[in-house]
């Protein structure tokens, strides 16, 4: 299992209830996200349609418990 590559990642700020920014790694198809209230976390193997799903849509909240979720591996980020 990699490790988390968030520093080449570009931050995306977004307009959701759960959380607050958005990155994607198409190299590793990780996509990270920023909670409010609790640590970010990295989801592993996410294609590149989910996170573009992800950004346009208009319910974000909606979409990542949909499709994104429980659908892949998640972990949490240690601060760095």
């Amino acid at each position: 299992m990699s490790t988390p590559v968030q520093a080449n990642v570009r931050w995306t700020p977004v307009d959701a209830q759960a959380f607050e920014s958005i990155g994607y790694s198409m190299g590793t198809r990780q996509l990270f996200i920023k909670f409010r209230g609790s640590p970010p976390m990295c989801f592993d193997g996410v294609p590149g349609f989910r996170y573009q799903g992800l950004l346009s849509a208009p319910r974000k909240d909606a979409y990542f418990r949909t499709y994104i979720q429980r659908q892949f591996l998640a972990k949490e980020i240690p601060a760095s």
